[in-house]
C-alpha cells in the first residue's frame, strides 16, 4: 500500500465522490475509477450530496464530479460546497472553481482572456423585452440556459425559425434563467465535438461526441440519450486550445484535479471552446482505463498535500 494513501495510524484514506439521488452509482465507468483508487490505498465510495445524513467530515477528500442535478438547485449546491469546505475536508475542484463554473457566463471570462470560444449572446434573467428584440446570429442558432448541463432546455433553430428561438429565450428569462444564444457550428454535424480530458493539469485522453441537438425537436430536459461517444485523437490546434482554456481558468481560480474541454470547429476551421467542464464532466474512463489510474494518482496526491 502506498504510504501517500495511508493515514498516520495506518488506516486507508477515504474518498467520497458526490452523486445525485437519481444516479447514486454514477456512470458505467465508476467501477473502473473505484478500483483504480483502491489499488493506491484509497477507499472510495459514492455519497448523495443532498443526503443530510452523510458525514462529509469523515472523509479525507470529496470529489464533486458526480453531482449532476446541481443545475436544478444551484444555490443549494453551492451551499453544500461551502458546507464541505467549512469542515476542513478538501474538495475538488476547489469551491471557487465550482462556483465560477456552474454558470456558463464563464465563457465571457475565457474570451476576455484571449481563449477562442464560440461566440455567445446573453440575455439576463427577467429581461423579457430584450428577449423579444434580441439580435440573433445569421443562420442556425442554439438557445439554452446559462446554468445547464446534459442538454437541459437546449434547442437549435434554423434561420426560418428565429421567432421560435426568441420565444425560447423569452421563456428562459421569464423563468429566472439567463439565456445564451450561439451560432450553431455546422462542423458538428460532420465531425462532432472533441472533448479533451485533463487530469491534474496533464492531458489524459480525448473523446468525440456526435451531434446531440436535433433540428425541429425543440427544448428537452436532457439530450444525453443522443450521445454517441468514441475515442478521439485531437490535433495540435485542438490540444493548444484545450490547454490554453484550462490555463486561463487556473490563472483565475487555481489548479484543477479534473477538467474536460469541449471543442468545435468554427466556420474557418479553427478550434473553439464550446464548454470548459470543471464541475461535473463525464470523464469517459471506459474508453481509456489508464486515465482512471492517472486520476487516482491525482486524488492521492491531493490528499497527501493536505
Amino acid at each position: 500500500m502506498s504510504a501517500a494513501a495511508t493515514a498516520p495510524g495506518g488506516s486507508r484514506r477515504r474518498v467520497a465522490v458526490a452523486a445525485s439521488a437519481r444516479y447514486p452509482d454514477l456512470r458505467e465507468d465508476w467501477p473502473i475509477q473505484r478500483d483504480a483508487m483502491a489499488a493506491l490505498g484509497l477507499d472510495a465510495t459514492t455519497a448523495v450530496w443532498t443526503d443530510r445524513e452523510v458525514r462529509w467530515d469523515e472523509y479525507d477528500l470529496v470529489v464533486a464530479n458526480g453531482a449532476w442535478d446541481n443545475i436544478h438547485r444551484p444555490a443549494e449546491f453551492l451551499e453544500w460546497v461551502d458546507l464541505v469546505a467549512d469542515t476542513g475536508v478538501p474538495i475538488v475542484n476547489s469551491p471557487a472553481t465550482l462556483r465560477w463554473n456552474i454558470d456558463k457566463r464563464y465563457l465571457g471570462d475565457l474570451a476576455a482572456a484571449g481563449v477562442p470560444t464560440v461566440p455567445t449572446t446573453w440575455v439576463a434573467a427577467g429581461q423579457v423585452v430584450a428577449a423579444a428584440r434580441v439580435e440573433l446570429p445569421e443562420g442556425e442558432v442554439v438557445v439554452k440556459p446559462a446554468v445547464s448541463g446534459g442538454g437541459f432546455r437546449t434547442a437549435r433553430y434554423p434561420a426560418a425559425e428565429h421567432d421560435r428561438a426568441r420565444a425560447h429565450v423569452a421563456d428562459l428569462v421569464s423563468a429566472g434563467s439567463t439565456a445564451m444564444i450561439q451560432p450553431y457550428q455546422t462542423s458538428v454535424d460532420a465531425a462532432g465535438e472533441v472533448g479533451v480530458v485533463v487530469l491534474g493539469g496533464m492531458v489524459s485522453h480525448a473523446i468525440s461526441k456526435g451531434p446531440m441537438i436535433r433540428r425541429g425537436v425543440g427544448a428537452r430536459d436532457t439530450l444525453v440519450g443522443n450521445e454517441l461517444i468514441r475515442p478521439a485523437s485531437p490535433d495540435a490546434g485542438q490540444l493548444d486550445a484545450a490547454v490554453g482554456a484550462l490555463a486561463a481558468a487556473e490563472v483565475m481560480y487555481g489548479p484543477t484535479a479534473y477538467a474536460r474541454v469541449d471543442l468545435v470547429r468554427l466556420e474557418d476551421g479553427s478550434p473553439a471552446v464550446l464548454e470548459l467542464e470543471l464541475l461535473d464532466p463525464a470523464l469517459f474512463f471506459e474508453h481509456h482505463p489508464e486515465g482512471a489510474r492517472h486520476f487516482a494518482r491525482v486524488l492521492r496526491d491531493r490528499i497527501q498535500a493536505g
